[in-house]
């Protein structure tokens, strides 16, 4: 169905793509604008003709875009072709948002489940049949305005919200036990149907021919046992099912009936008509928000005539009675995803199921893409689930037609389901459809254990952003085991005490008041602001511990390493399975799904082997080829060439491995170590346990010989000068016989063996001593400043100042010219006033003092 309507969806696209190229083509034949156009425009013939056309196109593009949601701003007629142009790129725009929209939503869906999209639009998905008034509906709602349409389906489920509040718990209203109690679960079945063997511990009152007993709940009941554990075990499939039989269709919905159980006298009819059946399928609406167990909020049972929806509150006490039909091993019990029914079954009804069928197993062991139901349903039924009620709170009342719908739909196509799946094990493999009941037995044999609390859950339950210390630790083990306490009191889930993120900031933090502990939890849960005392008490108490760094144990580790699915700090558990060192080539392993073929009809060989052709080592292994042309494959009429072959086998045997070459290093490593550790040894021998010569501060120099590592200084490979070598020659043969210097200063450069301050006096010394007329090619002579500094080279005389004259210096000077100034004191005073008038001056004309002269 699905291949014919993309199909035809391609040919349309291809019509479409033909019939834009033939528009294009003759649009191109048309006069263009300032060639003939105005010529031909201005008979009147023509210029009517051309209003029409526009008047038309633009209301087809109006209508076009309109059918597919997008409104269009047609432009009026007579408008530029820029303005027809910026129209229609917009509406392009419009429409390649909305593609790219329903893109988006069908990927998601295709990795989860499969969305209703109007035909209308895709003309390609599956929809259930609408009535006029539907499809009405959903023509306004993708051709009006999305902000219009987003208010009104905020106002509807803001509606549906209100309409759906839990005012009181079901568990009070109707007086609904729960044992949240740290003791051991013990089985609420009273009456057992269809036993097999009598069991210790259980008083016996009756026993007629249907194998029907009855006895008192015993104490020694206890959740490790299984009440019907041997009943299972001896379970054997009954011929007819593992026979190819008919398939029935399913009824409509509109031509299914619908019951409501809801009083003991429906609740007996119902067992009456199970009693009566072959095969039914049962699903089950849980919550586990409002409770610490978990609570059964309805159950859902389909036969192939009618529907029935359970509703367990006010007959909660005695939908015990419907353990005769589940129990019954020549009634087919179908599932989907029971793993969990089967368990709340158990827990708050005391019903087990014998004789199960579940349609997720046989899913996966015909390796399909998806294991949903909504994919299930879709590739059978052709139908498409609405799954928006998934996640609903099912314990109002009453409940509303959307979501009985929902319930509905969950188990009316699971028989339908059943009898495709088994035509196709049976198509495949006669033995696949036994190693789904085999697995389905497992399931059934699983008894219901309550919640063990561990002080140290926060391991594995919460993902820490940071490391904790003593005080932290002791915080957050407090708070934790607080929330079990009141979540077990008040038959709350822990999550609804108080969330993680919230747990994880009080002990982070450590409020020191009851502001900072609100803070900590926005919005304020009701037991936390109840119980604000009980946390300001674990605040300060954990604030008195001694702070300490907290190290986990290997065992902790390991524990949350588990549970998390992570292998180690760096490999999560995808990345596990791509570094497994396990080989699986020769075993009935799925990599990709992580599943191995178990064959547990025969003892002693649980994984099934694979075959020689479907091995890899079939290929590997040369030895196990007898032909040597089955190794390859050419066309009719020609040879086989073993040259080829033989040469590619040579290849392969001289290819080595990444983890051959692994192997190989490792050994080196290895050996390389093994000969350092000889070496090392040898060499504590040789210096024997002679005591090491220490030296301090107070020995004298000489005897601190200096040592330096030959390797670093290379001194093998230092030479001397041969200024050096003659004076070593002319030495005396004492002085030869001395050690030669180590140290060689010419090998190192300045900034190896100067200081920065060293390096810069140097740098100043040589800038000052540069020669300026050898970098310009002049000669030193020529130049007066050079010829200068060389007479200022010249000796100096010793000057005697004992027999040098002082008198001149003793007298006073005095000159009567007017000319004699020789201090300049006349130009200062001079020049003095003129200096300040012209600073006067220019403060006056700038607003500013002219310091220049």
């Amino acid at each position: 169905m699905v291949k014919q309507r993309v199909t035809a969806m391609r040919k349309q696209v291809e019509e479409l793509i033909r019939t834009g190229a033939t528009l294009v083509r003759e649009s191109n034949g048309l006069p263009k604008s300032g060639a003939d156009y105005e010529l031909y425009n201005s008979y009147p013939t023509f210029n009517t003709f051309m209003k029409t056309s526009e008047e038309r196109l633009n209301a087809l593009m109006a209508k076009v875009t309109k059918s597919i949601g997008i409104v269009m701003r047609v432009p009026d007629v007579g408008s530029s072709v820029e303005h027809y142009t910026e129209c229609v790129i917009e509406a392009q725009d419009n429409i390649a948002e909305r593609v790219s929209t329903l893109h988006e939503v069908l990927k998601k869906a295709d990795k989860d489940e499969i969305v209703k999209v109007p035909e209308y639009i895709t003309k390609a998905a599956p929809t259930n049949r609408k009535t006029e008034s539907e499809i009405s509906a959903a023509m306004k709602t993708f051709s009006a305005n999305i902000g219009t349409v987003l208010a009104q389906k905020f106002r509807e489920r803001r509606e549906e919200a209100a309409e759906t509040i839990v005012h009181e718990k079901p568990q009070r209203t109707y007086n609904i036990p729960a044992d949240n109690s740290a003791a051991p679960f013990a089985s609420k079945l009273t009456v057992k149907h269809h036993a097999i063997k009598k069991r210790a511990g259980i008083v016996l009152i009756d026993d007629d021919e249907s194998g029907r007993k009855e006895w008192n709940r015993s104490e020694t009941e206890t959740e490790e046992e299984h009440p019907y554990m041997t009943e299972v075990l001896h379970f054997k499939v009954p011929e007819e099912q593992l026979k190819s039989g008919e398939t029935r269709k399913f009824k409509p919905l509109e031509k299914t009936p619908l019951t409501m159980v809801d009083t003991t006298e429906k609740l007996e009819a119902l067992k009456d008509v199970l009693n009566s059946v072959k095969e039914f399928s049962v699903d089950l609406e849980h919550h586990q928000v409002r409770s610490y167990l978990g609570l059964t909020c309805l159950i859902q049972i389909s036969t192939r005539e009618e529907d029935f929806l359970v509703d367990p509150f006010p007959i909660w006490d005695q939908i015990g009675m419907l353990n005769e039909p589940f129990a019954n091993p020549n009634i087919l019990k179908v599932f989907h995803g029971s793993d969990n029914d089967i368990l709340w079954l158990q827990r708050d009804f005391g019903v087990h199921v014998v004789n199960l069928f579940d349609t997720y197993v046989a899913m996966k062991k015909l390796k399909f893409p998806k294991f949903s139901l909504a994919y299930l349903a879709f590739r059978f039924a052709d139908v498409v689930l609405d799954k928006q009620y998934q996640l609903a709170d099912w314990r109002a009342r009453p409940l509303r037609s959307a979501m009985v719908m929902y319930a509905r739909e969950d188990t009316h196509y699971l028989l339908f389901a059943y009898d495709s799946l088994r035509e196709l094990l049976l198509k495949q493999d006669a033995k696949l459809l036994s190693d789904v009941y085999s697995e389905c037995r497992d399931l059934c044999i699983r008894p219901y254990k309550k919640p063990v609390f561990n002080p140290k859950g926060f391991m594995t339950e919460i993902k820490f952003r940071f490391t904790l210390n003593s005080r932290q630790d002791f915080a957050l083990t407090s708070l934790y085991r607080w929330r079990d306490v009141i979540a077990r009191t008040e038959d709350e889930s822990p999550q609804f005490v108080l969330p993680n993120h919230m747990l994880l900031a009080l002990a982070e933090t450590l409020p020191r008041d009851t502001g900072g502990i609100y803070a900590c939890c926005n919005p304020l849960p009701h037991f936390v602001k109840q119980h604000t005392g009980d946390i300001y008490k674990i605040m300060m108490e954990a604030r008195d511990v001694k702070l300490e760094k907290v190290e986990l144990t290997a065992r902790e580790k390991i524990n949350a390493q588990e549970v998390r699915g992570v292998m180690n700090e760096s490999m999560d558990q995808l990345t596990s399975i791509l570094n497994s060192k396990i080989d699986f080539s020769h075993i009935k392993f799925d990599e990709e799904r992580g599943e191995i073929d178990i064959d547990k009809s025969q003892v002693g060989n649980d994984i099934q082997q694979k075959d020689c052709q479907t091995s890899l080592l079939s290929v590997l292994e040369s030895s196990t080829v007898q032909n040597m042309e089955s190794m390859i494959i050419v066309e009719e009429g020609k040879n086989v060439d073993c040259k080829k072959i033989k040469k590619l086998l040579n290849e392969l045997n001289q290819f080595v491995t990444p983890y051959e070459c692994y192997t190989v290093m490792m050994k080196e490593k290895e050996r390389l170590e093994e000969i350092e550790r000889q070496e090392a040894k040898r060499k504590k021998l040789e210096e024997g346990d002679k005591p090491k010569t220490l030296f301090s501060h107070h020995d004298a120099a000489v005897n601190r010989k200096a040592e330096f590592d030959a390797k670093l200084l290379n001194v093998d490979t230092v030479k001397l000068n041969s200024n050096e070598t003659e004076e070593q020659q002319q030495k005396s043969p004492m002085e030869v016989d001395k050690d030669p210097p180590v140290f060689d200063p010419s090998r190192f450069s300045d900034d190896q063996l100067m200081s920065k301050k060293a390096m810069k006096r140097k740098r100043d010394a040589a800038r000052k001593n540069i020669d300026v007329s050898v970098v310009l090619g002049e000669s030193s002579s020529s130049d007066p400043k050079r010829a200068k500094t060389s007479e200022d080279k010249k000796e100096v005389e010793d000057f005697d100042y004992g027999t040098a004259d002082n008198s001149a210096f003793e007298k006073t000077v005095k000159n009567n010219e007017p000319d004699f100034d020789p201090f300049h004191q006349k130009y200062r005073v001079k020049n003095k006033s003129k200096k300040n008038m012209s600073m006067k001056k220019s403060s006056n004309r700038q607003g500013t003092i002219n310091y220049k002269k």
